[in-house]
């Protein structure tokens, strides 16, 4: 993690008190507007919140062993990271910003515990594994909107298409979380958090290009005037790229354009509302894939994939008695149309997904909260595969839970909750979580651990549409993890050690004696993440993390396939003064299988990475990246190509 300034966490509304709401949502209008100009004198601000310091005037967010700073996810409010005893990792806006990253998925690549798997170059699917959870089994959120699509066979999310346009800040929560996001959370939760708009009109162009004949334009404008804040941004990448195929000759190009903002109101003193939307639609070029996993793909000249999503999100914050009870009500719009131009088995694809969310927590006394929320989620799609007519079907969940958090002299917090849902097809499921951080401040120390179930109800694919089942039950997980972070010479070095186990149960296979899919798979898989932080001036900052994961397939005996048992990844970032930066990243992924039968092993790889920036003039940026710097030849899937040595570079000019 490189050093980072204070974070302006824009999307964390204040209310009147020392509470700060969770993030919202808002809408405007002009006939919004002019309801309400005389509350700009009490237009609350946009929080800063500033890690603990170390030499000179360097501040740091979200590593340092007692980080006062907040993270949204782990209580779906803004907390303090140090009073939570699970794995919380943050990207913050600075390494976003420097990354000159195209995607989520190239950054989430970067992190420990994290496996991102691509089928061929930009467009191909990318597919998120925690901690060796399936891909199914992450949760994908973009300010607490669910974005796992519906239609697809397992409800899976696939990152491929998912820009950097308009985002603050990535939060990864490890292991079960089912507590507050019910379906999907067995792995984990990745919660994209957008900006909102503060302080006079601002804003951005910018302009790059690349190898493989790559080139994206982008603009930002954000501001806020009186009651009202904004904030809007647009992107469009295009690239040739390269064959998927790795033995292919044709290259398999890809464009997609993303539209995000975020649009807010102060309705009253201590009430607010928040519209945010964001719109993707990508063209990607792909190849033929192998009929059974571990199966090299097959060149495809014509065959494409088109894909368009619209997220929207509509929210109220409102807090009560001076700020002692918080109320956050969220819908949640969610829209999903794909393509496939397949030769012989086109298809066509639409999913939606609706969520009602209500939160209300009441703080008892400074050091205790408690929480209760109700969520009715539903789910709809259409698959057609040409010429067969469409199937369409739907179904719905209601999901009620509670949470406690206290913490006693500022030193122990504890968080325990429980969740009961009631699934219209897969009936209903209890779930819950519990956390526990101590700190030993004597010892710059800090202590943690947590327990938590998880479970993800069958897809529409699994149980309702042709060939599914209803009889299936969701599939269910069991984690937990304990730990310590230690701080050393006034906070400039942070290390941390994570001892974590998750077991599946009820997984959701094929049975080829039945031809049906039934609830017969078991896994598990258990590791240690370490991870290190060394600040050694405000000029260099050192960084690593190593993580194994062992997994265990029941039904076959084996390890799980595409999840490595050891990852690391290793970093130096050098300040340039007041005038830029530069990184040097390298991850080593190593060997893992690719094939349940385990007929076919992937081999170590080791990929380093070139990225950075430099001020031109006070509003002028030069930035760059250099992507595989040795030309590492490796192969993520079985037969699917990587990208060679690869340099982009850009300006971008702000206002």
């Amino acid at each position: 993690m490189t050093c980072c300034p204070p974070v302006l966490l824009a999307q964390d509304l204040v209310p009147t008190k020392p509470v700060v709401l969770q993030e919202e949502e808002t809408t405007t209008n002009e006939e919004t507007v002019s309801e309400v100009p005389s509350l700009e004198v009490d237009r609350l601000p946009a929080v800063v919140v500033e890690g603990n310091s170390t030499s000179g005037d360097t501040q740091r967010d979200y590593d340092a062993t007692f980080s006062n700073a907040e993270v949204m996810t782990p209580n779906n409010m803004p907390s303090e990271e140090r009073k939570f005893g699970g794995t919380v990792q943050v990207i913050s806006n600075e390494q976003i910003v420097e990354s000159d990253a195209f995607t989520v998925g190239q950054l989430l690549a970067r992190q420990p515990g994290v496996d991102v798997v691509n089928s061929g170059g930009p467009g191909g699917t990318s597919s998120i594994f925690l901690r060796g959870a399936n891909s199914q089994h992450t949760k994908v959120l973009i300010d607490g909107s669910p974005v796992n699509d519906p239609s697809s066979p397992s409800r899976g999310f696939d990152a491929a298409n998912l820009t950097l346009d308009n985002v603050e800040r990535i939060e990864i929560l490890q292991g079960p979380q089912s507590l507050l996001y019910g379906s999907e959370a067995i792995g984990g939760v990745v919660n994209i958090l957008t900006k909102r708009g503060q302080g006079p009109m601002s804003g951005s162009l910018s302009a790059q290009g690349g190898v493989f004949g790559t080139h994206r334009e982008g603009g930002y404008i954000q501001g806020q005037s009186g009651a009202v804040d904004y904030s809007f941004s647009g992107s469009w990448l295009d690239t040739q790229s390269y064959s998927a195929a790795l033995t292919g000759t044709e290259r398999d190009p890809f464009s997609v354009g993303a539209l995000a903002g975020a649009f807010g109101v102060q309705l009253t003193e201590n009430t607010e509302f928040v519209y945010r939307l964001r719109y993707t639609d990508a063209r990607a070029h792909i190849d033929d894939a192998g009929l059974t996993i571990g199966q090299p793909p097959t060149d495809d000249p014509t065959r494409l994939n088109l894909t368009s999503n619209l997220v929207q999100r509509f929210e109220i914050n409102n807090t009560l008695l001076d700020g002692n009870i918080i109320n956050m009500f969220a819908y949640d719009d969610v829209d999903y149309t794909r393509a496939d131009t397949d030769d012989f088995f086109p298809s066509n694809f639409a999913g939606k997904t609706r969520q009602f969310t209500y939160m209300g927590t009441a703080i008892l006394w400074p050091d205790h909260e408690f929480s209760v929320g109700v969520q009715h989620w539903n789910e709809s799609a259409t698959t057609e595969y040409i010429p067969s007519p469409p199937s369409q079907a739907s179904q719905y969940q209601t999901g009620v839970f509670f949470q406690d958090r206290i913490s006693f002299w500022d030193r122990l917090h504890l968080t325990g909750g429980v969740r009961w849902d009631d699934h219209s097809v897969a009936g209903g499921h209890s779930t819950y979580r519990t956390t526990a951080a101590y700190e030993l401040r004597e010892t710059n120390t800090r202590l943690r651990a947590s327990l938590g179930t998880g479970y993800r109800a069958p897809s529409l694919s699994e149980n309702v549409l042709p060939y599914g089942n209803p009889a299936l039950r969701p599939e269910r997980s069991t984690g937990w993890e304990y730990g310590f972070d230690q701080s050393l010479f006034n906070n400039q070095v942070v290390l941390g050690a994570t001892y974590f186990r998750n077991d599946y149960f009820d997984l959701i296979l094929y049975d080829p004696n039945t031809f049906t899919l039934l609830n017969i798979g078991q896994a598990r898989s258990h590791g240690v993440e370490l991870t290190a932080d060394w600040y050694a001036n405000e000029v260099w900052t050192v960084w690593g993390s190593y993580t194994h994961t062992d997994t265990y397939d029941d039904e076959t005996g084996l390890q799980l396939v595409r999840r490595p048992r050891d990852k690391g990844t290793f970093g130096v970032t050098r300040k340039l003064g007041e005038s830029g930066s530069i990184t040097l990243a390298a991850r080593m992924i190593g060997r893992r299988l690719d094939a349940r039968n385990g007929s076919v092993v992937l081999a170590q790889y080791n990929v380093i990475d070139i990225y950075g920036d430099y001020w031109i003039r006070q509003n002028m940026r030069w930035f760059y990246r250099i992507d595989n710097l040795l030309n590492e030849q490796y192969q993520e899937i079985t037969g699917y190509a990587t990208s060679d040595a690869a340099i982009y570079s850009g300006l971008e000019w702000r206002f």
